[in-house]
């Protein structure tokens, strides 16, 4: 369950990428809401498959210590990632769209 909820906290990195980028509240709402069904819905077809539809606790607290972990570990790396790589193709653009071939192809 560790492992299951460390993917779940990686699709929510990856998902909330959008929101990183612009600031819109509403997006981060949704973003969210779909998530957290998402996340519910993984974690009951998993406590299905493993332990035949028996909820323990410490099979909870896995599932939420794996989701806790990625997001305190690998999702501020991959945040700083994105950051990076969204930045350097905002400049890219910028210097095209002044460049002369850009201001052709843009007109």
């Amino acid at each position: 369950m560790l492992l299951i909820g460390g993917i779940i906290g990686v699709f929510y990195g990856l998902f909330s990428i959008p929101t990183l980028i612009t600031k819109k509240v509403y997006l981060r709402i949704i973003i969210d809401l779909l998530s957290t069904i998402s996340a519910t819905t993984i974690f009951i077809v998993a406590i299905n498959y493993i332990n035949m539809g028996q909820i323990r606790l410490f099979l909870l607290l896995g599932y939420c210590l794996g989701i806790i972990i990625e997001r305190i570990t690998l999702g501020k790396l991959f945040a700083k990632g994105y950051k990076f790589v969204y930045t350097n193709i905002v400049k890219q653009l910028k210097r095209f769209a002044n460049s002369k071939l850009g201001k052709v192809v843009l007109k």
